[in-house]
């Protein structure tokens, strides 16, 4: 799955997301198979398989566990278990789902990731190619408030190709602890009333679905010296804090050439932005105290954008670039 550009720059990189790897049989490349027979080749001859009964997992909820298991650990399917059972509605996959998790390499024991060592807990969409596939199985049907250990293969976590980054070999079984926290359903586009922007600024248009689609800089106009944070739709949801992560759907323009160079629209999912962890001052400055359910037009001059020239685009390092955002929901 293509992890959008601006998404990568603005959010931590968390391993359980599925964007730097993905648990599916095929990609694009058409390259699976052999990545699949080398791993096959590289794999221990005899490496024994296991179940979730060998994992043990101590400690009180909310507080990060201690997990134990005789290493190396393999699983040959996914497998999930209530550690302690939460009173809240079930999960259901397409929710957004808070969390605080560990995650821990079976071959090794090593812990990989970890919400408690990341500085709190963790906002994800429940959805396959979101997320690892195993993740999300092992999560569907779970209680909110609930402990849940989950086992995952390779097949069900990050295939023939692994994790490097994380040291996860394309061999190796994956254990989670994960406590979940809260889930809701995110909107699915803006809703609230309407606001007319004063003149000058650029225009947003938008298909039959009210869905944004273009962005066009005003002619000869030149680039706000200061942030521009200007409400499209007013939303009727409660107003963003500085400490929460949003999850929007954005569209974004270069001020200079007018050329977009992000979407998560065309991308067809919205993304998770922690406002503390992003190094773009003017998303958090134009954001916060906006409502959700809002769509907001900013233009953000270069002291407040990117700080650097962005890859594979046109945008440098003194460009003003303008969003478009929908405010889906935040915790």
């Amino acid at each position: 799955m293509r992890r959008g550009l601006i998404a990568a720059l603005l959010t931590s990189l968390l391993v359980v997301t599925a964007a730097c790897g993905s648990s599916d049989s095929t990609d694009s490349s058409g390259s699976s198979d052999k990545a699949t027979k080398s791993a096959e080749a590289t794999a221990p001859a005899k490496q024994k398989t296991s179940t979730i009964d060998a994992v043990k997992v101590a400690g009180d909820l909310g507080k990060k566990p201690t997990v134990t298991f005789d290493k190396p650990f393999s699983v040959a399917s996914t497998q999930s278990k209530v550690i302690k059972e939460g009173s809240g509605a079930k999960l259901a996959e397409g929710q957004e789902v808070v969390v605080d998790y560990v995650g821990i390499n079976g071959r090794d024991s090593k812990e990989f990731d970890s919400s408690w060592k990341n500085g709190g807990p963790t906002s994800f969409g429940l959805a396959k190619g979101k997320l690892i596939n195993g993740f999300v199985t092992g999560l569907v049907g779970k209680p909110v408030g609930s402990r849940v250990l989950i086992t995952i293969p390779p097949k069900d976590g990050y295939g023939a190709n692994g994790q490097p980054q994380a040291g996860i070999k394309g061999t190796d079984s994956l254990v989670f602890v994960i406590d979940v926290k809260k889930a809701y359903k995110p909107l699915s586009k803006a809703e609230g009333t309407k606001v007319t922007p004063p003149k000058g600024l650029p225009t947003v248009k938008t298909d039959a679905k009210d869905i944004p689609t273009a962005i066009t800089i005003p002619k000869g106009a030149t680039a706000p010296k200061k942030l521009v944070s200007q409400p499209l739709i007013k939303g009727k949801g409660p107003k963003v804090t500085a400490k929460q992560t949003i999850n929007m759907h954005y569209m974004a323009v270069n001020w200079r050439t007018g050329k977009p160079f992000d979407s998560s629209w065309q991308r067809g999912s919205y993304e998770n932005l922690p406002l503390t962890r992003t190094p773009v001052k003017g998303l958090t400055a134009g954001l916060v105290g906006q409502t959700v359910g809002s769509r907001v037009l900013l233009v953000l001059p270069p002291d407040q954008g990117f700080g650097q020239a962005l890859p594979q685009t046109d945008v440098k390092k003194t460009d003003t670039v303008v969003f478009v955002v929908d405010i889906l929901g935040a915790n």
